[in-house]
């Protein structure tokens, strides 16, 4: 996107250097490698600092089990003494048994041997089970925060950000991360404490030839670094191209209806085809530089093996060295090297998973747009009586609404109509505070909307949307649903009162009916009547309508209208209205127009008038 809009501008700046630049590139297959790279290169805030401070963050949940990860070291390093301890004693074998003749000291020796065996695996047990603990309890912990900061976030969020783009955060961002608790972590505190110390063993037992075999076992590093750094940067590619082809898999179900319906499947296929290709075109790059890096730390490993055979038999034929000290410098080595390995591995993994760790920090960082003030005010009792002062808003661009000013008593019944896009779903959304307004002010019995508890002004709001979600669970416990302690009989008489008594007993199941993923067994009138139904268990004093009838059909929008009519009797509604029909008796229709108050008054007054009203009668619908 950044790309994008810095070639529309260059566009804009110079078109006809734009257009020879096209001219030269066309016919050249554009190289991902060149965009992703000059992408990269293009950010240098991103640099090793900047992934360190996220990794820093990320162990931040390993705080809370301090005392555990103490124990856990302590643990780790009694292994690696007790790992190198067991090559130091097969010197002493070696030397003074096998060489010597010396056999008495074989059972001390192997005593010894066995000694350190009991500890070390004591040792490994308390290790396993202080990292299950402790990955188990932060990976839990990572998981309740990113679901905690889901619902904290405003709906500005969610309509900003695809529902594929969330799944995959919360799903495969979160699982990849977790990983560096469940093994990367633990693998690298256990790593670097056995590099430390073999390292330590093997410059204690011959510092000459230490040093001598050194600069090869340093060899690697030479081209490590680089072949390090490309295979996490594509793996970082390969992992955006697996969030894009996750959303286009989400994309490919929940539009399956539409797809079908215009015969579209082989379009969809082609795109999908498009995607896993540029996801698999990643991963082979990846595997390259990997492979490449395994290489180059192959070879120097078997340069470090050669000079150190022939300069541990100069060191030996000159009785520098003897022979159990040789085979266990080898061993030592070997250590040296696998755990060194190993490490350089789990950097590289780990940096991998910092990409999206990245992405978790950024989504972890984000702040409500909504918030409640530090002191709310808490009314005694909500009487409904709303007032709206030039209230300005729009959706990160133009402004939707255009100092809309309006009063509602409590108790009032108010219509809003009006072409489709002038802000009228807005306002039910500004009401409920979904958002706040960019300008002007909401008030609710007096009190600014921004100043009062948000537990208790949406207790006393209830929404009929066009839309409705039912849980895949039982009638009974969607109608339950927001208010786990209803009784059965309260459920019951909500679904009497909401004209779905009859339809529900008519099922086979009854209220233990389950509706479906979405309520996809149910029709959308009886849909609609469970929503309503829900309303009636919360009892709310204002009622926001935003076209709650608009997709039924004349029998079933009969049998909905009945139950509002039940529900909006002394409470403050506000409906936006498909309709003229069904809001004729209101005790106020208001005409929304390029976001204002164009008109207001009851039905008879406005068709009087002549008005925007009278030019809306003779359309059927008029929202949207």
């Amino acid at each position: 996107m950044i790309r994008l809009a810095k070639m529309r501008a260059e566009e804009e700046r110079d078109p006809e250097d734009a257009r020879r630049g096209q001219g030269r590139n066309r016919g050249r297959r554009r190289d991902p490698d060149d965009d992703w790279e000059r992408e990269y290169e293009r950010d240098p805030a991103k640099n090793g600092a900047y992934y360190f401070r996220i990794y820093m963050w990320l162990l931040t949940y390993l705080k809370p089990y301090k005392w555990q990860m103490v124990l856990f070291i302590v643990c780790g390093l009694f292994i690696s003494l007790s790992q190198m301890s067991i090559f130091r004693v097969l010197q002493h074998i070696i030397d003074d048994v096998v060489m010597a003749g010396n056999a008495d000291k074989f059972k001390v020796i192997v005593g010894v041997l066995v000694l350190i065996l009991l500890c070390m695996f004591t040792a490994m047990a308390a290790n396993n089970l202080l990292s299950r603990l402790i990955r188990e309890k932060a990976s839990r912990d990572l998981q309740f925060d990113c679901i905690k900061q889901l619902r904290r976030l405003s709906f500005s969020y969610y309509e900003s950000h695809a529902v594929g783009e969330t799944l995959s955060l919360l799903n495969s961002d979160v699982q990849a991360v977790q990983g560096i608790y469940q093994r990367h972590f633990p693998n690298l505190i256990n790593n670097a404490l056995l590099l430390f110390v073999a390292f330590a063993f093997v410059l204690h037992m011959n510092a000459e030839l230490t040093l001598v075999t050194l600069p090869c076992f340093l060899l690697y590093y030479m081209a490590g670094p680089y072949l390090t750094k490309k295979t996490s940067f594509w793996g970082k590619i390969a992992r955006d191209r697996r969030t894009d082809w996750n959303r286009k898999i989400y994309e490919s179900i929940t539009g399956l209806t539409e797809m079908r319906a215009h015969r579209s499947e082989s379009w969809d296929l082609e795109r999908f085809e498009r995607k896993h290709e540029s996801y698999n075109e990643s991963q082979r790059k990846q595997f390259i530089y990997r492979g490449l890096r395994a290489l180059a730390r192959q070879l120097s490993s078997f340069a470090g093996m050669l000079v150190m055979f022939v300069y541990g038999a100069y060191l030996n034929r000159n009785g520098a060295l003897t022979v159990g000290e040789f085979v266990a410098f080898t061993m030592y080595y070997q250590m040296l090297n696998r755990q060194s390995s190993q490490l350089v591995s789990i950097f590289m993994d780990q940096s991998l998973l910092l990409h999206q760790g990245e992405k978790l920090k950024e989504f972890m960082g984000l702040k409500p747009a909504v918030t409640e003030a530090a002191q709310p005010t808490i009314l005694p009792r909500v009487n409904g009586s709303l007032s709206f002062r030039n209230v300005r808003f729009g959706y990160g661009g133009p402004d939707i609404l255009y100092g809309f000013t309006l009063d509602i008593q409590a108790g009032e019944r108010i219509a809003l109509v009006g072409t489709s896009g002038n802000g009228k779903s807005t306002i039910l959304k500004l009401v409920d505070r979904f958002y706040d307004p960019t300008d002007g002010e909401i008030r609710l019995d007096g009190v600014p909307m921004k100043q009062l508890a948000l537990d208790q002004l949406r207790d006393s709001i209830g929404i009929v949307f066009q839309e409705i979600y039912l849980f895949g669970t039982t009638i009974r416990e969607n109608i339950r649903f927001g208010y786990p302690d209803a009784t059965d009989k309260q459920v019951e008489d909500a679904a009497m009162a909401a004209n779905a008594h009859e339809f529900i007993m008519a099922l086979p199941d009854g209220y233990e009916t389950n509706v479906g993923e979405r309520g996809v067994k149910l029709s959308g009138g009886q849909r609609q009547r469970i929503s309503i139904a829900r309303l009636f268990i919360k009892n709310p004093r204002i009622v926001l309508l935003d076209e709650a009838t608009s997709a039924l059909d004349n029998v079933s929008e009969r049998e909905v209208l009945k139950a509002l009519e039940r529900l909006m009797k002394g409470r403050t509604t506000i409906t936006v209205a498909h309709r003229l029909s069904t809001v004729r008796d209101y005790d106020r229709i208001i005409v929304v127009k390029d976001g204002k108050v164009a008109e207001a008054g009851n039905y008879r007054e406005l068709i009087e008038r002549r008005g925007w009203l009278y030019e809306l009668e003779g359309d059927l619908v008029v929202g949207g």
